[in-house]
């Protein structure tokens, strides 16, 4: 028996608007490495910038991020756990079907519900 490919990063048309949100969140809240943020590092500059043109990123809306971080915050635990994992770790899906103890569907149906919960 062939096990049925759920694509867990399908959003829905009425919901693009949320999911643009939770993209510019996500790469405010996105972890960094640790050599990111060590003071000992903080004024140093990167031999590489001799050879590779910096690429440049996204600019982030602060405000609207921090009010996406609140909102997320105030998810149900399993649609935030679901939210967070999607968008921020994005790591293998059975890591977090283990973790949460649901099946590939209902992972699917918690971010849904979750972008859903968002959008109001």
């Amino acid at each position: 028996m062939k096990r049925e490919q759920i694509d867990f990063w399908h959003v829905e048309e009425h919901q693009l608007e949320i999911h643009q949100r939770l993209l510019n969140w996500a790469q405010w809240v996105k972890p960094r490495p640790a050599w990111w943020i060590h003071p000992m590092w903080r004024q140093s500059r990167s031999n590489a910038r001799q050879w590779h043109q910096p690429t440049l990123r996204e600019p982030v809306d602060l405000n609207e991020a921090l009010a996406m971080e609140k909102a997320v915050a105030n998810l149900p635990l399993m649609n935030k756990h679901a939210i967070r994992w999607c968008y921020v770790y994005c790591t293998e899906p059975y890591k977090i079907r283990r973790q949460l103890g649901v099946s590939d569907q209902a992972l699917r149906d918690l971010i849904r519900d979750g972008r859903q919960m968002l959008d109001r």
